[in-house]
């Protein structure tokens, strides 16, 4: 796995970057963010680790130019001392695909990474199926999300978790449990991961009951999709 990683304070820095020799991850370091933007013009990475304050601009602003400008598909985990629920939505809603509170753990981290990691090389990938119910078309291999015959620009993230949710209708799922089938966490920690994203899937797939599905929020466990009668 090669990962950039942006952190502006050296010590946290030296720490993290020792924490990746240590699980066999390869790595580039940037203090800036600019210098980690210039970088994404000539180089392919597995995954990134961004902060939030940086010295030349919001990580946040960092991770809108990733995702407007270079990789829609990178994985990025964002890190950051902030823990209010905005500043956690807004990460998610910007295009984080997962959100760390500093100070960072060594173990969570290495979970969290190799969560990126099984999505980068999970059996999704490989898997030829096609999922088809009523105007939804998902091809596992390719990795193409359609409605009504056209293709819907959906992240990875926002991808496995429709699919999971469309192989399980009728099926109640908590937000534990889609945690640990998306992001590979079996944790209760960040479950407002999963409320965003399904908030994204509703807009981006047009779910609503005239689609002829929904998905149904169960009160203090998780979601349910279902098939809506049109007769």
């Amino acid at each position: 796995m090669l990962i950039a990683y942006l952190e502006d304070d050296m010590d946290q820095a030296r720490t993290v970057t020792g924490w990746f020799d240590e699980f066999g991850f390869e790595y580039e370091h940037f203090s800036h963010a600019q210098a980690l933007l210039k970088r994404l013009k000539d180089r392919n990475f597995d995954a990134a680790v961004l902060d939030w304050e940086l010295p030349d601009m919001p990580g946040t602003e960092a991770l809108r130019q990733i995702r407007e400008k270079f990789h829609q598909e990178l994985p990025v985990l964002f890190c950051s001392m902030r823990d209010s629920e905005e500043d956690v939505v807004t990460a998610l809603e910007l295009g984080a695909d997962d959100y760390m509170r500093k100070p960072l753990l060594k173990i969570e981290l290495k979970a969290r990474l190799g969560a990126l990691l099984r999505r980068i090389q999970g059996p999704q990938q490989g898997d030829g199926r096609v999922i088809e119910h009523g105007p939804y078309r998902f091809d596992l291999k390719s990795r193409e999300a359609y409605c009504d015959g056209a293709m819907v620009d959906m992240t990875d993230k926002d991808f496995e978790l429709a699919t999971c949710l469309f192989d399980n209708i009728g099926r109640i799922m908590s937000r534990g449990f889609l945690l640990d089938a998306v992001w590979g966490v079996s944790t209760d920690l960040n479950t407002r991961t999963v409320d965003v994203h399904i908030s994204r899937i509703r807009k981006a797939l047009g779910i609503t009951p005239a689609s002829g599905y929904r998905i149904k929020t169960i009160y203090q466990h998780g979601y349910r999709l279902e098939r809506i009668d049109q007769g």
